[in-house]
């Protein structure tokens, strides 16, 4: 949970349940509330700026994209803080519908609206005057992956992807967790989609489905288990993020891939980290596997499960230890 992230060097902080604190002893970053447009939503971001910051030059700068259900203060705020503290500009956001941005239906994960709302933030990093156009690039986490990896296919201003614990939410919904899911189950989520989409047009409530599990379960995988932790206790829960979604989403996620094309348009350098252990592995590999990249790697981080690269100390400092070398280098 965040306590603070301030304007000055001597505010600091607990992003995602860990705290900055050992980091900021030698480093330190700032942080500026901003607003930008997508399309017809205000998106609200958090800019983290790094200790040494000066408006009168330009720095190398990343969009930080949250998972599905997510939003800035949790994880995609403890990367961007920590990128900060690299010296990079770091943009970390809520998307259109989701936590402080605007959007109706609330909390509802539209994979186009999410692409988009990563090229508004390109737009808007290219009206700073600190920002070099040519030096701005993409992590996202989960689904923030997936939605990273897809922007980037359609936007070469991002120069250099990364993504920690990638998934491609649509492949998700088809195929499961872990990939196993018969395909088939596939048509009887389109139609619970459209389903509500007409309930609720003659006036019934919206109706919502879990992104992480709200009770606990032995049945469920352990990365599933883990988000429960994540998203429902003192772990990371936040006021704007109780992880579920309109059902209605389910119209705009089955047909959705992240990766469509990925042999033909992602060609920038790409950076990949994902847990040993984590039950989304699948993802991460396929999309090393179909991008067009000749520059692509992925980094396994031994014993790690999906939500471990979240906000465990250990396995978040071995993911930056792969990512900021890279992004140092590409941008």
């Amino acid at each position: 949970m965040r306590k603070c992230i301030g304007a000055s060097r001597e505010c600091l902080a607990t992003v995602g349940g860990l705290s900055l604190r050992a980091a900021a002893q030698t480093r330190s970053h700032r942080m500026k509330a901003i607003t930008f447009r997508s399309g017809p939503h205000t998106l609200a971001g958090n800019l983290h700026l790094p200790g040494d910051f000066s408006e009168s030059r330009q720095h190398p700068t990343l969009v930080v994209v949250h998972p599905g259900g997510g939003v800035k203060e949790q994880t995609a705020g403890l990367y961007a803080a920590k990128l900060a503290l690299d010296g990079f500009v770091a943009l970390a956001y809520d998307a259109s519908f989701q936590g402080d941005s605007s959007g109706e239906p609330r909390h509802l994960e539209d994979p186009s609206a999410r692409v988009e709302d990563i090229r508004a933030a390109v737009d808007h990093l290219t009206t700073l005057p600190f920002v070099q156009r040519e030096r701005i690039g993409v992590l996202g986490i989960c689904a923030g992956g997936g939605y990273a990896i897809n922007a980037a296919m359609t936007d070469s201003r991002l120069k250099a992807v990364g993504a920690v614990s990638a998934v491609n939410i649509g492949a998700m919904i088809r195929l499961g967790w872990d990939g196993n899911t018969a395909p088939a189950q596939t048509l009887g989520l389109r139609d619970a989609g459209a389903a509500r989409r007409t309930a609720e047009q003659g006036g019934e409530a919206i109706a919502s489905m879990p992104l992480a599990p709200t009770s606990p379960d032995p049945s469920l995988p352990p990365d599933l288990r883990d988000a429960l932790d994540y998203y429902h206790t003192a772990r990371a829960q936040h006021r704007n993020s109780p992880s579920k979604t309109p059902l209605r989403s389910l119209s705009q996620l089955v047909g959705y891939d992240a990766f469509h094309l990925a042999e033909l348009l992602l060609t920038q350098p790409l950076q990949l980290v994902a847990g040993s252990k984590a039950g989304s592995l699948w993802h991460s590999q396929q999309v090393l596997e179909r991008a067009a990249s000749r520059d692509k790697r992925l980094h396994i981080v031994e014993g790690a499960n999906h939500m471990d690269l979240y906000d465990g100390s250990r396995f978040v400092a071995e993911a930056l230890a792969k990512l900021v070398p890279f992004y140092r280098e590409k941008l």
